[in-house]
């Protein structure tokens, strides 16, 4: 299928671009969101996934930030009344694209260069539904990583706010054109459906305090905002590093903190 994409719409590399071919996978990610859903896709590019997603959900908003794609969509929104077009870029626009839609889920293939901070927006989102993303390995790793791993970072911590996470799909580079340099993976977030002890917000801000220096401990992380009984009073040793730390002592000392 992309490999009949006309030269005009082939991938730009300034965005971080690179449009999935393997059909199985297209197919397995649309898969994942139920019949009758309602979704958001970042990123629809040429339509691969869009195209399998318009097969099965009720209505589907596409965020393109790419002026000859939004075009595209826009033309061919006109003749589907499921389908919506937000054009522009996913980081600015997410927030309020999904207040306006209200979706069941959200999927995409995300841009390599934007997706560490794209995905700390998207799980601040307690979707009904769940998310179907797509990462770079690496990346994908450290969202998925555990406490202890040296992958494990504010990512991580995060994306359990709200959400399990698992991969689904691991896929070389011969899946995309163009071939990215690494494989990449597919994630499904799925809501653990829990009252999150702290706000998400406050939670991302001692998250970053607490990997701010990853060699410290979380105690020289935070000094002068809590001390050593601060953290022996919530069950943390602070001679810890933040990496050893999971969600549920990342919330207690977001509490402690209170940013």
């Amino acid at each position: 299928m992309q490999d009949d994409i006309p030269p005009k719409h082939k991938a730009n590399k300034a965005l971080g671009q690179h449009f999935l071919r393997d059909q199985r996978a297209i197919n397995k990610i649309a898969m994942a969101v139920p019949n009758g859903a309602s979704a958001i896709e970042i990123g629809p590019g040429p339509g691969a996934i869009t195209h399998a997603l318009l097969q099965r959900v009720s209505t589907l908003t596409v965020i393109e930030k790419d002026d000859r794609f939004a075009t595209l969509w826009t033309e061919y929104a006109g003749e589907n009344p499921q389908l919506s077009v937000v054009h522009g870029d996913v980081l600015k626009v997410l927030e309020e694209t999904v207040s306006q839609s209200q979706p069941e889920w959200i999927t995409g293939n995300l841009p390599y260069n934007i997706s560490g901070p794209l995905t700390a927006q998207l799980t601040s989102h307690d979707l009904s539904g769940g998310m179907v993303l797509m990462y770079q390995r690496e990346v994908g790793n450290r969202i998925m990583a555990g406490p202890g791993s040296k992958t494990y970072g504010g990512l991580s911590v995060l994306a359990r706010h709200h959400y399990h996470v698992k991969r689904l799909l691991l896929l070389p580079p011969g899946a995309f054109v163009p071939p990215p340099k690494v494989h990449s993976v597919v994630l499904l977030f799925t809501p653990h459906g829990e009252t999150p002890p702290c706000s998400f917000d406050s939670l991302q801000k001692t998250v970053r305090k607490g990997f701010a220096h990853r060699r410290k401990t979380i105690l020289n992380n935070f000094k002068g905002s809590l001390n050593a009984d601060d953290f022996t009073a919530i069950d943390i040793d602070p001679r810890n590093r933040a990496e050893q730390l999971d969600y549920a002592a990342w919330t207690r000392i977001t509490k402690a903190y209170n940013p």
